[in-house]
């Protein structure tokens, strides 16, 4: 595997753990609930391929989307800042 994608393996997963964690703690907080769709888009993508299932799947299933996504984006940044 070349450097930029362990790179960006690296840090997608990171990056979408963090914000799979802290996005549903942020209740309370409005600045996080309105960049939910942003910081995990996974779990709209979970509810539109699995339906409104509930369970440990469907979160790990949102999870692995979630760090997949992340993935993708930092993959774009680092080959267009190589180039």
């Amino acid at each position: 595997m070349n450097r930029i994608m362990f790179k960006a393996l690296a840090y997608g997963f990171t990056l979408g753990t963090i914000f799979f964690v802290i996005a549903p703690l942020g209740l309370g907080i409005s600045l996080i609930e309105s960049l939910k769709p942003v910081l995990v888009p996974s779990v709209f993508l979970a509810q539109g391929i699995l339906g409104n299932t509930t369970g440990i799947g469907s979160i790990v299933f949102a999870l692995l989307l979630n760090v997949t996504v992340n993935t993708i984006l930092f993959s774009g940044i680092f080959s267009l800042r190589k180039k």
